[in-house]
């Protein structure tokens, strides 16, 4: 069926910015602070949970396991809070909580818990009070599977080259703080204009946001609290993407100093990539910041073109294992390693490969290949440490 500006999309880990919003009008008001623990708000926390903060759920740093990757979760059916925090709670942290970054949903539900015990209201309720009913926001609300919305998309995954209906997740899971939020475009540049002003939060609290994470070596992370952070070409950004096997996946770019924004809702998963359509949109009317173009360069270092054969290879037999990646590289990569699987799977064996980029950067070398497989052409991005280990790896669809 056609789209329209009001067509109901699930907008997946976009959610995760209007939550990390409720917190930070709870901040302003006093009644959380981010160097707050956790402990402070929920009871049963593990003793390892001591030093987590609510800073740390917000900019995923805590080292608390993400609940919806492990391999023993099962997305058909349904939690309760006290259901994640007893998958959780005795687990052990995958580092300190400051020390890096590792994307865990798993805040996210706590930070939705800590909203309803400060508040007495539910995630969902008070983003209606406080955000989405102010703004205008008359299509967005959070997930609900068994009420008739007018207007919602179905999600659908592609793979071995048909679409299939997207996978049934439970309630409880699909409607969580960070991923529950339904919404459409028109409503989405509502809640962008919104951040252009300070109808909702003080200019210094978004700036805070905005602003990426300080490890406890002094490093930066690549994310705020609720925010993937980012510049291109000296423009500053801020975004967010979204995917589930629903059948859903989008993305956000805000170009905060420039003015430009870009919101992308899909109800495709495995065959768009909303992130490369979104850039393009804006090089449409802003050179400085349309995609680069990647042409064949000289390889003369065929050893490593092999390694992204044999790593796309053992993907697809499920077959990849820690000993070719570093060590906290692999820790991001492993909670998700069935889903690496499905999209080797469905993109098929690899026709063809050419280098079309080589840079170093913090002190790790960077490798850019064109791929040409069954149904489409991709670029891969391959990182490699020092002494060879895998420390970056992504897929986004090539120009044609």
């Amino acid at each position: 069926m056609p789209v329209s500006a009001n067509t109901v999309f699930q907008i997946q880990s976009i959610t995760k910015t209007f939550t990390a919003s409720a917190v930070m009008m709870l901040v302003e008001e006093g009644k959380v602070a981010l160097e707050d623990p956790v402990s402070k708000f929920l009871d049963g926390t593990p003793e390892s949970w001591k030093p987590v903060t609510i800073r740390h759920l917000l900019s995923h740093t805590s080292g608390i396991k993400d609940f919806i990757n492990e391999p023993t979760a099962s997305l058909r059916l349904d939690v309760s809070e006290k259901d994640v925090l007893a998958a959780t709670a005795p687990r052990p942290l995958n580092f300190k909580p400051g020390e890096r970054y590792l994307y865990s949903n798993t805040g996210y539900h706590l930070l939705a818990m800590v909203i309803r015990k400060v508040t007495g209201k539910s995630y969902g309720d008070f983003l209606a009070e406080r955000i989405f009913k102010p703004l205008g926001m008359d299509h967005t609300r959070v997930q609900d599977l068994s009420e008739v919305i007018p207007g919602r998309a179905a999600g659908y995954n592609f793979g071995g080259g048909k679409l299939t209906n997207g996978e049934y997740v439970a309630q409880s899971i699909l409607s969580y703080g960070g991923g529950g939020v339904l919404s459409t475009v028109r409503d989405m540049a509502k809640w962008d204009a919104a951040l252009r002003g300070e109808s909702l939060l003080k200019r210094a609290t978004l700036e805070q946001m905005w602003t990426p994470m300080t490890l406890n070596d002094g490093k930066k992370s690549t994310y705020g609290l609720g925010w993937g952070t980012g510049n291109l070409s000296g423009h500053r950004y801020v975004q967010h993407s979204g995917g589930h096997v629903t059948g859903f996946q989008t993305f956000m770019r805000r170009y905060v100093d420039d003015g430009w924004t870009v919101i992308v809702l899909t109800n495709q998963s495995g065959n768009v990539d909303p992130a490369k359509i979104a850039v393009r949109v804006v090089g449409m009317f802003e050179s400085s910041l349309a995609p680069p173009t990647y042409k064949p360069i000289e390889d003369t270092e065929p050893q490593v073109a092999q390694m992204v054969k044999d790593v796309y290879g053992k993907a697809g037999r499920g077959e990849l294992t820690a000993d070719a990646f570093d060590p906290a590289f692999w820790a991001q990569v492993s909670p998700h390693l069935a889903a690496v699987r499905v999209f080797a799977l469905a993109t098929g064996p690899i026709e063809s490969l050419a280098l079309v980029e080589r840079k170093e950067q913090d002190g790790n070398r960077l490798y850019r290949y064109r791929l040409a497989l069954k149904d489409k052409t991709w670029l891969i991005l391959l990182g490699l440490t020092k002494d060879g280990k895998i420390c970056a790896l992504s897929t986004e669809i090539a120009e044609e």
